[in-house]
């Protein structure tokens, strides 16, 4: 009776030994349903990380700005960038924002309290395609 116990819990163990379709099946879609939320949690923190660097971008192109208006008198040529603000910048590739496109400047007269008026300079980025609003440094 011994001798054919043992092949019987042999076979009754193989048989238990492997995984149903069933459980592969629902660790599956655990894995996927855990994936998918992991992937849009890294997405979202992806485009903040863009928005931060496109605002430090700025910060440092208004910096650069003002350097070369302390050097010249003048305010950089908005058409050409590259040329006038481009060297005082540590990173060349500063002046691309991270989707991709220029950056741009404007300035505009300010009026103050006692009369005189003083001439700011802004920086832009058109932000992510469709996504994000239009930046601009400093803030108004």
């Amino acid at each position: 009776m011994l001798l054919t116990t043992v092949p019987n819990a042999r076979q009754r163990a193989m048989r238990r030994a492997g995984f149903t379709l069933l459980e592969v099946l629902v660790v599956v879609a655990i894995l996927v349903i855990l994936a998918g939320v992991a992937s849009i949690s890294i997405f979202r923190y992806m485009d903040d990380a863009k928005v931060n660097r496109a605002k430090l971008d700025m910060q440092t192109i208004e910096k650069a700005c003002k350097t070369y208006y302390a050097n010249n008198q003048d305010w950089p040529d908005p058409s050409n960038l590259q040329q006038t603000v481009g060297p005082l910048l540590e990173n060349p590739n500063a002046l691309i924002d991270p989707w991709g496109q220029s950056y741009f400047i404007t300035t505009q007269q300010q009026g103050q309290a006692d009369g005189s008026s003083i001439t700011r300079v802004y920086v832009h980025s058109n932000g992510a395609p469709s996504k994000q609003q239009p930046l601009q440094w400093p803030p108004q």
